[in-house]
């Protein structure tokens, strides 16, 4: 028996006033994480952590809500958003055939990041414009969309692997030319494998998505949960805890921050 017809009925008992003083269960919320380093990890004990995991936590218990977690590959995490199975995500960039069943939470909780090339440093080839990719082999992520030109191209040669360290790896192993991947995470996996054996190449795409959160048009408890999940994200930005969490900060350090803000965690899970 499906878990989501509960869950969305638990959520509207939330959302609608109360006739009694006995307070229905907290609805809780499914997270569709896929590993996306530095901002999505595993900590020791393999559980999913990292900055856009403690935001989507904090935020979800700022709206009353609980968080489940399924960890899955990429793909197979769009899947479940796609049925409705999963509910929200976060670190996912919107598309034309994503936006089919994938909206996102207004407003965005970061600017966006740039997409750079990386190549091992001892190769020499120059590389200034896009048409200088058509005589390599390029490296991707399995299911990762990066800005409309490339997506598209038919005449790129894509090499993918299961997850960006992964990718570095074969990059570094020679198996591909470049490696195409967002500016910070190849910054901090570079630094874990070597630095020294990457460089930038010349051509980069500057972003042009800000960072949003992902909900799935088919999750009828993401949707009823949506306006409550905005007002406590703006709150979040106002306060600064958005900020101090993607700076590496825990949950705990962003709920202090607040309280020193001058506003309560109390006031600011009720919107006005």
């Amino acid at each position: 028996m499906s878990i989501r017809p509960l869950l969305f009925a638990l959520s509207l008992l939330w959302l609608a006033p109360s006739a009694s003083a006995t307070a229905a269960p907290a609805p809780a919320l499914v997270y569709a994480f896929s590993r996306f380093e530095p901002y999505k990890t595993l900590d020791a004990a393999g559980k999913p952590a990292g900055p856009y995991t403690v935001l989507l936590q904090e935020l979800v218990r700022r709206s009353g809500m609980q968080l489940d977690i399924v960890n899955c590959p990429l793909q197979r995490c769009l899947a479940l958003l796609q049925r409705g199975d999963a509910d929200l995500s976060i670190g996912i960039r919107g598309n034309t055939e994503r936006n089919r069943y994938l909206d996102f939470l207004d407003p965005p909780f970061a600017p966006a990041t740039a997409t750079v090339l990386l190549q091992r440093r001892d190769d020499p080839r120059p590389i200034r414009h896009y048409d200088d990719l058509y005589a390599l082999r390029v490296g991707v992520v399995e299911g990762a969309s990066y800005f409309p030109r490339f997506d598209n191209d038919i005449h790129i040669q894509r090499d993918a692997a299961p997850s960006a360290r992964l990718a570095l790896r074969k990059l570094a192993a020679k198996r591909f030319d470049v490696l195409l991947i967002n500016e910070q995470q190849g910054r901090q996996l570079s630094r874990e494998l070597g630095a020294g054996q990457f460089r930038h190449a010349e051509l980069q795409f500057p972003g042009k998505q800000p960072r949003h959160i992902a909900l799935s048009r088919l999750s009828p408890a993401a949707q009823a949960a949506r306006p409550r999940l905005e007002a406590q994200l703006r709150q979040m930005l106002l306060d600064g805890s958005v900020g101090r969490i993607l700076d590496g900060g825990s949950a705990q350090a962003a709920q202090a921050g607040s309280k020193r803000s001058g506003r309560s965690l109390h006031s600011m899970s009720t919107p006005h």
